[in-house]
């Protein structure tokens, strides 16, 4: 399923409009009060959980949304504001929340993931402590299967390098045609606007439970960010591909032409699916070349020491252990070396809360050069990873096969002071 790709002389006619409105923005600010008061506490985000139907996306299935829409709200927030929200549910069950990526104290953490009960409202408030892409989304996964999620947003504090910034949440629903179905913000193939000769930022996040094989079909593109975490060096994607885990996040630097629109398809052992198009706008210009400066860095360790790590394993197999196990305890400060072992002849993605980890090399020598809270582990292989325990509280881990999403292991881990 495809939608019409706007010419260069089309998407033109509305530069100039945008170009307006930003002079109306800069006389309006400059007319500003030299000594303006406080702005007011914002009023808590309204986040309302109900039962609905997209029958024109997700078949006549029912589905649970957040303020009827599909996907819910974008929610944005600057690096250390910040966000307040009012979570009401209409639901006949439960529910509570995860904000996966974001790292948060165990108390906020656990009050964020609270259960709400029917018919009841609760307030969830925490400091964004790490700029980057994240999402929100129902701690039921088949909740968060049928569409209870959204995209978290923190800013940078400083203003951004990039004159246009997009978030593609991705979602999926079982086919009814035989033709699979990956809704980006709630549309089949939607079109984005960037600079033409210039960069756009791309925030990908996969919110279905398939692995996701993508390809940007356009000039170089650079990841910058993976997992909300900022990549030390950002890096080219060979022949514009990357791939995304059930629940993992990039961001991507796309160069744009000066005309020709930018292809975003998921790719398939049939014919591609057309996920997106992003279509240049503006006047052409040079283009830019080489990688870009990277995104300014969260307060994440520069080395992780492996010596006296605690190491422990996580067996993934069909079907997680009754009482969920612990892996044990970790002092703050010590690292822990964590072996994913999936059994299992099907990739699943491993949730990592509390500490955002490295990928370690073959030998356990050396790491990959960015972070993740979402870790990929193929089909009967074993993957470790290893972090610096640094926030008391317990945690969990929890493996999610990939394809259904269904949870094949789960355990916790301690940190104590």
């Amino acid at each position: 399923m495809t939608t019409p790709i706007p010419s260069r002389r089309t998407v033109l006619k509305g530069a100039a409009a945008l170009s307006l409105a930003g002079a109306a923005d800069a006389v309006a600010a400059a007319m500003a009060p030299a000594f303006a008061q406080a702005p007011a506490a914002p009023a808590p985000i309204a986040l309302s959980a109900a039962p609905g139907t997209m029958p024109e996306l997700a078949g006549q299935g029912p589905l649970a949304l957040f303020n009827g829409a599909l996907p819910g709200p974008v929610l944005r927030v600057k690096k250390g504001a910040d966000l307040s929200l009012a979570v009401s549910n209409a639901l006949s069950e439960s529910v509570s929340l995860a904000f996966q990526g974001v790292r948060l104290p165990a108390a906020a953490a656990a009050a964020a993931g609270a259960a709400v009960a029917p018919g009841k409202t609760a307030s969830i408030r925490f400091t964004a402590k790490d700029a980057g892409t994240f999402w929100y989304h129902a701690t039921s996964p088949a909740l968060a299967r049928r569409a209870l999620a959204g995209a978290l947003v923190v800013e940078e504090a400083g203003s951004s390098a990039y004159a246009s910034d997009h978030v593609l949440f991705i979602q999926s629903f079982p086919p009814e045609s035989g033709v699979p179905i990956f809704p980006v913000n709630g549309s089949i193939s939607p079109t984005l606007q960037g600079p033409a000769s210039g960069r756009t930022r791309l925030r990908f996040v996969n919110a279905t439970p398939v692995f996701l094989r993508l390809r940007l079909k356009g000039p170089a593109s650079y990841a910058i960010a993976v997992d909300g975490q900022p990549v030390s060096e950002p890096f080219e994607l060979k022949d514009g591909r990357i791939q995304l885990a059930p629940g993992g996040r990039a961001d991507v630097a796309a160069t744009l032409d000066d005309a020709d629109a930018t292809i975003i398809e998921i790719e398939t052992t049939q014919d591609p699916i057309r996920l997106a198009v992003v279509t240049p706008v503006g006047p052409a210009g040079p283009a830019p070349s080489g990688p870009p400066a990277p995104l300014p860095a969260n307060a994440l360790p520069a080395q992780i020491p492996l010596k006296d790590a605690l190491r422990v394993e996580l067996p993934i197999g069909d079907k997680p252990a009754k009482p969920v196990p612990s892996l044990g305890k970790v002092k703050v400060g010590r690292s822990v070396v964590l072996a994913l072992a999936n059994s299992l002849d099907a990739p699943v993605s491993v949730n990592i809360a509390g500490h955002p980890a490295r990928l370690l090399d073959g030998l356990d020598d050396g790491w990959k050069p960015w972070w993740h809270d979402t870790v990929p582990v193929p089909a009967k292989t074993t993957v470790r990873v290893a972090f610096q325990a640094d926030t008391p509280g317990t945690w969990s881990v929890t493996a999610q096969r990939g394809g259904d999403g269904e949870v094949v292991a789960a355990a916790t881990y301690e940190v104590t002071a």
